[in-house]
């Protein structure tokens, strides 16, 4: 009976580590080719998976107020519309998650990489305008 329940717990923890390597992968296609067009909805599924039931209280508002910028930003993009402000916060926010030691390394990776996005798509559209 042991040897079978700690079987099934290893089989577990291999399923989980497939589907987390699964999503770093999928995390890859979304960003190959031009990622720009829908650059808000990206960060937005990497801030929702990274703190998947990790979020403390606090944090847990944080991250909401922020995946609501990003759905409303990617809103306003989509309408032609634009607020550094907002993106400003957004920015501030991810960066704040990604330097948080409780994430994993390639989990607080993935948003610093975000947050360079993000810079990256601000300042070319501020140079555009």
């Amino acid at each position: 009976m042991h040897r079978l329940l700690t079987n099934g717990i290893m089989i577990a923890a291999l399923v989980s580590t497939l589907a987390a390597q699964d999503w770093y992968h999928e995390r890859e296609e979304r960003y190959r080719g031009d990622w720009r067009p829908h650059i808000f909805m990206h960060v937005r599924t990497d801030l929702e998976h990274v703190w998947a039931g990790r979020a403390f209280e606090r944090e847990r508002e944080r991250i909401q107020k922020t995946e609501e910028e990003l759905t409303r930003m990617q809103a306003d993009l989509d309408h032609g519309r634009w607020d550094n402000g907002i993106l400003n916060d957004v920015i501030d926010s991810i960066r704040k998650s990604a330097n948080d030691n409780r994430l994993a390394p390639r989990d607080r990776a993935v948003l610093a990489d975000d947050v360079s996005r993000l810079k990256e798509f601000q300042d070319q559209h501020n140079r555009r305008r």
